[in-house]
């Protein structure tokens, strides 16, 4: 009866297919950006993928240089992949640094129409983590996320 009740409530998981064959890679525009009042240092990818059908929608994950077997590892990068199918897998080499997961500051879209996946992504500085950290007491105002000029999908409220 318990075996009968466990698969009942399985989650449905995509169907991945492993047998597709690739036709290369996508076309991509990294560009460096800078948040003009908390002068964070952050990374916006452009990715095309023409030939992806609608249901497909891209992924992204972080990877660490210990993960990955094409290069030796160097503590001082990690990976950000970009996947999509039919296309190959890429990766971009970029800072080991602890990235800012705050509202506004890391956001990625996927426009079905143009078929370009957009991920931004901000690092957090040093000097301004150290004070997030001490300003978590009972006593602490919370302090609220900034509008983002850098990002065209988030309006002011």
């Amino acid at each position: 009866d318990n075996e009968q009740s466990a698969a009942v409530h399985r989650p449905i998981l995509p169907k991945i297919n492993k047998n597709v064959v690739k036709i290369g890679r996508p076309g991509y525009k990294v560009t460096k950006v800078r948040d003009p009042q908390s002068k964070q240092f952050g990374l916006l990818f452009e990715i095309t993928y023409p030939e992806v059908t609608d249901e497909t929608k891209p992924r992204h994950r972080f990877m660490a240089a210990y993960e990955q077997r094409v290069e030796v590892p160097n503590s001082q990068y990690q990976y950000l992949l970009f996947a999509a199918e039919p296309y190959e897998t890429v990766a971009f080499k970029v800072q080991s640094r602890e990235v800012d997961m705050r509202p506004g500051r890391f956001w990625s879209h996927w426009d079905k129409d143009t078929r370009r996946f957009t991920l931004q992504f901000f690092f957090r500085n040093l000097a301004r983590s150290n004070t997030d950290r001490e300003a978590t007491g009972a006593n602490s105002v919370p302090v609220q996320p900034r509008f983002n000029p850098l990002n065209p999908y988030i309006t002011s409220s």
